[in-house]
């Protein structure tokens, strides 16, 4: 990959669309498109973030290939740092394909997964995080993934993440300090204090450190878990939450003989929903092979919701079903509310959301108690690391400084801190390695 490549490719998914964006960026962006464009009012120079309606042409032979709008933006006042031009053309493949193989034959080379944005990190536009967050805002599965990656774009993990690296640059200072000028009092060690700032550092990043799970479980999903006894309704209430009839629903119990798993944004987050086989005494063949699974995902659970038959009476199955997930996070369900009811209220009960799946009254009461319970409230919202890249990073970082404590000489000390230093410098990619940016462009589309 060469930065003085201009390069070219439709930003917008392929197939038939209403309209299509094709992106030139590099320095002949803007004579390649005064080549092949013919604006309906004659303009003599472009202006940078203005839109020009006019025709596309072939070169050679003057013939018109759409009617388009293009808008220029001027270096380094673009997404990439570089001169930019957005051709926004009619979504036919077809004229797609003419437009490009045109650009190309005229020196443009197609741009590689995510090198828009690569040139945009290259030419400090944005760093490592950013560009991570652009992959995660188009592919954010719900609401609130989508406003942290927003989030992050925007800058707000890198400030934290620079102004950790900041105070590390103030402590390297005092201790080459010390080290240049060990007779200079002005610059004398105070290590008592020393060690106390180093720990402050190491109080903020695990703080970090222990909210990522949040940030991860955003991003990923939550495996939520719809648990119960036989005919207690986990399949309605699966098919309720999903908007469709994803399972077969019956009167007959034992209907669901394996989980069944899809993903759904709720309330703003993403879960990955599983129905299970219902739970009964002495299971035996496939019943008993289907309980056993329902069982191990109960330990892989983030959130169950345990489900109670409120037009029966509680049994032994359900005080099984309770005590087996005493330890889970849970909600606790009685359905079929539009039924008689004959389930005593017990002490357990008390918190319990009761709704009916079939009717779906109360339904958003249980939406509401799911954000809840999975989001706690917490100060640093927009700051939550989100990809185990983040995490390793920092706590690599965070060993180091955890050394320079135990460090019994100067030497060592700044060692460690400088080590710190060159991790943080990989997680924001000022210190770039190779490997690690490949494989993060990787996962872009063309055109991004």
């Amino acid at each position: 990959m060469s930065l003085n490549d201009t390069i070219v490719a439709c930003a917008t998914p392929a197939g038939y669309s209403s309209i299509a964006v094709i992106r030139l960026s590099g320095k002949q962006a803007i004579p390649l498109t005064k080549r092949i464009f013919r604006p309906v009012e004659k303009v003599c120079d472009v202006q940078s973030n203005r839109a020009y309606y006019g025709t596309i042409v072939e070169p050679a032979s003057n013939k018109a290939i759409d009617k388009i709008l293009v808008t220029f933006y001027f270096s380094p006042h673009s997404y990439t740092g570089e001169d930019v031009v957005e051709l926004s053309c009619h979504g036919n493949p077809l004229i797609i394909d003419q437009i490009i193989s045109i650009l190309e034959n005229l020196g443009a080379r197609i741009a590689q997964r995510g090198e828009f944005t690569k040139r945009a990190l290259l030419n400090s536009k944005i760093d490592l995080i950013q560009a991570e967050a652009v992959l995660d805002t188009v592919y954010a599965p719900c609401d609130e993934a989508r406003a942290l990656a927003i989030a992050q774009y925007e800058g707000k993990l890198s400030e934290k993440v620079y102004d950790l690296r900041s105070k590390i640059v103030d402590l390297l200072t005092v201790i080459e300090a010390d080290l240049d000028f060990p007779e200079e009092k002005d610059v004398h060690l105070n290590s008592r204090q020393f060690t106390k700032n180093i720990e402050n550092i190491i109080a903020e990043i695990e703080e970090l450190l222990r909210d990522a799970e949040i940030g991860i479980k955003i991003k990923e999903g939550y495996k939520t878990l719809i648990m119960g006894k036989v005919n207690v309704g986990k399949s309605t209430l699966f098919n309720r939450l999903l908007g469709y009839d994803r399972v077969i629903v019956h009167e007959r119990p034992g209907t669901t003989r394996d989980y069944i798993e899809e993903g759904i944004e709720l309330s703003g987050l993403y879960l990955r929903l599983i129905d299970t086989a219902g739970f009964f005494t002495q299971a035996q063949g496939s019943d008993k092979i289907a309980q056993e699974r329902s069982e191990q995902l109960i330990e892989q659970a983030d959130l169950i919701l345990l489900m109670f038959d409120g037009s029966e009476p509680m049994n032994e199955q359900d005080i099984q079903l309770y005590n087996s997930t005493k330890c889970k996070k849970k909600i606790l369900i009685v359905n079929k509310i539009d039924l008689n009811m004959r389930l005593n209220e017990s002490e357990i009960l008390t918190d319990s959301v009761k709704l009916s799946a079939k009717i779906g009254k109360n339904i958003h009461l249980l939406k509401e108690a799911i954000k809840k319970i999975l989001i706690p409230q917490f100060e640093h919202k927009n700051i939550l690391l989100t990809r185990k890249r983040h995490i390793d990073a920092l706590d690599r970082a965070n060993n180091y400084l955890q050394n320079s404590i135990s460090a019994q000489t100067p030497e060592t000390i700044a060692y460690e801190l400088h080590s710190a230093l060159e991790v943080i410098g990989e997680l924001t990619g000022k210190v770039m390695r190779k490997e690690i940016i490949d494989r993060i462009f990787e996962e872009f589309c063309i055109g991004k």
